[in-house]
């Protein structure tokens, strides 16, 4: 059995809603169920039974589980956007090969993909993440300042 609702905080309660969630890097409404978990919690806690502390550190869990997953598809949507940026200016860029030339031309892709792959390998990584990654997240950072400070 579930139970659903809206729930809509303004005020200090919002603010800090707001807040809270910018610096654990969660959704707004997971950090809301687990206030609304905590205080139900709280009220139960003079009937409370062995199971209490154990069904809290599982919420716990999943809710910083969920900041992971967050995390993860905020840059799996980064790299599907860059992906399909880089398809569409090198389909526009490039022309279609001359069937007479097609076979030089693929050979020549070939050994520029190869070369591709090996100079990402090389330089495109700092640590284990990508170099790509790191400027982007640099750029929206920029370009999210005045939204946060306004």
């Amino acid at each position: 059995m579930s139970a659903t609702g809206t729930v809509k905080l303004t005020g200090r309660y919002g603010d800090r809603i707001e807040q809270e969630a910018r610096e654990r890097s969660v959704s707004k409404a997971a950090l809301i169920a687990d206030y609304v978990m905590r205080g139900i919690e709280t009220a139960e806690q003079a009937e409370g039974s062995p199971m209490d502390g154990f069904e809290r550190r599982i919420a716990a869990t999943m809710l910083a589980v969920r900041g992971d997953v967050e995390a993860v598809q905020a840059e799996l949507d980064t790299v599907a956007a860059m992906l399909d940026l880089f398809v569409k200016l090198m389909l526009i860029h490039l022309p279609e090969p001359v069937l007479d030339e097609a076979e030089a031309v693929q050979s020549s892709a070939l050994t520029r993909y190869e070369r591709f792959l090996k100079q990402v390998a090389d330089a495109g990584f700092d640590g284990d993440r990508p170099r790509a990654l790191k400027k982007i997240a640099e750029l929206l950072q920029k370009k999210l300042e005045p939204v946060q400070n306004g």
